[in-house]
């Protein structure tokens, strides 16, 4: 409570010095980002990336092949549970969600579930990193027993 009390009454760093300043935050879209992260500039390409279809098609796609046919257990950032579908569903711990691959490249996937998009490529079998589109944060994805 004397910390608070120190601060307010100016005894302390002044909190508001950057108030009305830009932010890091701020300068990629800051509070006017909505769903999808459409009003950051930053993950526009992700978001926009021409996608070939919902699952499809598979037999351009090793990695699709790979994740489809993956007898273990899928883990996102340590927590089990994702499922790749062959028809373009995917099962996650939060929820259901639809992936397929790109149109550029068939071995970049793209991943949507809870309302966000992801792109998803292969680092080192059996670790994958997907990109969160609407703020560019990075997770492994990794295959067990794969």
């Amino acid at each position: 409570m004397e910390d608070l009390y120190e601060r307010y009454h100016g005894l302390g760093p002044d909190l508001g010095a950057g108030l009305g300043k830009p932010t890091r935050r701020s300068a990629s879209g800051g509070i006017h980002a909505w769903h999808w992260g459409v009003g950051l500039a930053a993950g526009r390409w992700c978001r926009e990336a021409p996608r070939a279809g919902l699952g499809d098609p598979l037999g351009a796609s090793a990695l699709a092949r790979r994740l489809v046919a993956a007898a273990g257990p899928i883990r996102w950032a340590g927590i089990k549970g994702l499922r790749f579908g062959p028809a373009g569903a995917v099962e996650t711990p939060w929820g259901a969600g639809k992936w397929g691959t790109l149109q550029a490249d068939p071995n970049i996937l793209f991943l949507d579930f809870m309302g966000q998009q992801h792109l998803v490529n292969e680092t080192r079998w059996p670790e994958l990193l997907s990109i969160r589109c609407g703020d560019l944060e990075k997770v492994v994805i990794k295959v067990e027993g794969g």
